[in-house]
């Protein structure tokens, strides 16, 4: 009796083994190269996040914008940055952020030197041309809450013959039903600052005394809701410059980029600072 062996089973089987083998090494192979890859793309975008990062501290060291080559692990990297002024022009100004109710939002009507420190010299300031000197400011409803914002509007003055300064306040309160607060009527929701709709205003622009005093800048105090501020100069007035916005693209050899912008206002006391009481001598209280 003669027993027939299967031919090409040997064959088959080792065909198999060795495409399933194959299989799994190309997928290893393949798994491997995306690790590398992603590895490699991470380091290339940490490097250029750092470069970015570098032109940022280089900016605020130099208050310009540069273009800087440096070394960044194991290889280099460039980093690009711009260094502009907020506002210091004739348009409207919208602060940046959303002041929360009871904080305090300060717009200067006076410059900055260059160690941010205040410039009253007299010679750029908001109200430097003649004539009636005036001011605009408006504030949004916010989309979190109802309720309607009224506002504080507090205007610090340097006093010029004596160098002393002074404080002058408003308070507007758009809502009807709160008559009882003692602050003054201003409009419905309408056009205002520069703004198509939607925003509340004082009735009139705010009169800003210039004799024998320098209007120093505007304290903003948002009651019963947070607000946006937007202040607008008029009459052609120049407002002041209110900080600085950075710019910082870091680059790596390979083209790999990152951007980081940072936005700076000038640094302004606290909300204690406007109800807190300051002399050079002792304070005598008076019965009047």
């Amino acid at each position: 009796m003669m027993i027939h062996k299967p031919k090409g089973q040997t064959l088959l089987i080792t065909v198999l083994v060795l495409t399933i083998a194959l299989t799994v090494v190309l997928s290893l192979i393949r798994r491997t190269t995306t690790d590398v890859a992603t590895t490699s793309q991470l380091e290339e975008s940490a490097r250029a996040f750092s470069a970015a990062e570098a032109g940022i501290e280089d900016v605020l060291n130099r208050a310009s914008g540069t273009s800087v080559t440096i070394q960044s692990g194991e290889g280099s990297a460039t980093f690009d940055t711009t260094y502009t002024s907020l506002s210091g022009s004739t348009a409207a100004y919208t602060y940046p952020t959303e002041t929360q109710k009871g904080d305090v939002a300060t717009v200067w009507l006076v410059p900055h030197n260059t160690d941010n420190s205040l410039d009253e010299s007299g010679e750029t300031f908001y109200c430097k041309e003649s004539g009636e000197c005036t001011i605009d400011v408006c504030w949004e409803q916010p989309l979190s809450s109802p309720d309607i914002p009224a506002v504080e509007i507090a205007v610090l003055y340097k006093h010029i013959p004596s160098g002393t300064y002074d404080i002058q306040r408003f308070a507007y309160d758009p809502d009807p039903a709160r008559l009882g607060n003692s602050f003054t009527r201003s409009g419905a929701l309408s056009p205002g600052c520069g703004k198509a709709s939607g925003v509340y205003t004082a009735p009139t622009p705010i009169v800003l005394y210039t004799l024998y005093s320098m209007p120093i800048a505007l304290r903003m105090t948002p009651y019963y809701n947070g607000t946006t501020f937007t202040v607008a100069p008029t009459a052609g007035r120049t407002l002041s410059s209110q900080g600085f916005e950075v710019s910082s693209t870091g680059k790596t050899g390979s083209g790999v980029t990152r951007k980081i912008i940072v936005k700076k206002n000038y640094e302004a006391p606290g909300s204690l600072f406007d109800y807190v009481l300051y002399a050079n001598t002792t304070i005598t209280n008076v019965a009047y």
